[in-house]
């Protein structure tokens, strides 16, 4: 594998790699739902009385919520030694990989993992993809401005997921409206609980989240030939007249907005 890191801290085929994934997630947050629901019996042996909700852990940014899941679950304890190696993003990678280290590492602590936190990384991980990919926001951005008062992040951040409704500054917002009988703000929260519509679903784009996970790695500027190793050869963007023009739209609008 060649490993020269040509765009940030990512080489090309660790970039290839990543956005490989993104099908498979996308994947994974349908089935998610309907393995639960197919396993109520289990799914009640594993949270029992305790804690269900894991909807507070928006109040804080993509990263923080990430180190909270892995602390809780373990999964720091290796990723420290991945922090390590010469190169932590090739070791992540490869650390992830389908049957390699992680699937071995979870089979040999089982029995000391609490699986609703498992559950709980998958759900967060997933909502926090599908909020980039809807909106170029992470969940934990949405919260945040919601907190400093935008209505249309809190309806956007319910899209993805409901229970964003628990965290503080959403919980005190319909608060607000429950106060006041707010029935315009109840209306559209009415209509976004119902989660994205099929316009919604439409403008998913694995583009989207690739142009961030490049910006957090440290590159943001593109060549014609960058844009078309990156984004068409990889098949993150169709093959079309115009395609490196409209990238660089797609590009541009990122860079105004903020991601975690």
């Amino acid at each position: 594998m060649d490993n020269t890191k040509e765009f940030g801290k990512l080489a090309h085929d660790q970039f290839s790699q990543l956005v490989s994934s993104l099908p498979e997630v996308r994947r994974q947050m349908h089935e998610l739902p309907e393995l639960l629901k197919r396993k109520k019996d289990r799914l009640a042996e594993v949270f029992g009385d305790g804690c269900v909700s894991w909807g507070t852990i928006y109040e804080f940014s993509f990263i923080e919520q990430l180190s909270l899941l892995f602390i809780l679950t373990g999964l720091h304890v290796p990723f420290v030694d991945i922090a390590k190696s010469d190169d932590p993003h090739e070791a992540a990678l490869a650390w992830s990989d389908h049957d390699g280290p992680m699937d071995q590492w979870l089979d040999a602590y089982e029995d000391k993992i609490e699986k609703k936190h498992l559950i709980w990384l998958a759900i967060v991980i997933q909502r926090n993809i599908l909020a980039i990919m809807l909106y170029h926001k992470s969940m934990g951005a949405l919260v945040d401005l919601v907190r400093k008062g935008n209505d249309h992040a809190l309806f956007d951040a319910v899209r993805v997921d409901r229970s964003v409704l628990l965290a503080a500054p959403c919980a005190d917002r319909l608060s607000r409206a429950e106060l006041l009988n707010d029935k315009d703000f109840l209306r559209h929260l009415r209509s976004a609980i119902k989660g994205p519509t099929k316009k919604h679903m439409a403008a998913i784009q694995d583009l989207r989240y690739s142009i961030i996970a490049l910006r957090e790695s440290g590159f943001d500027r593109f060549s014609d030939a960058d844009l078309e190793r990156l984004f068409v050869k990889t098949g993150v963007y169709p093959n079309s007249a115009g395609a490196l023009k409209n990238l660089r739209k797609h590009i541009q609008q990122a860079r105004k907005l903020t991601t975690t």
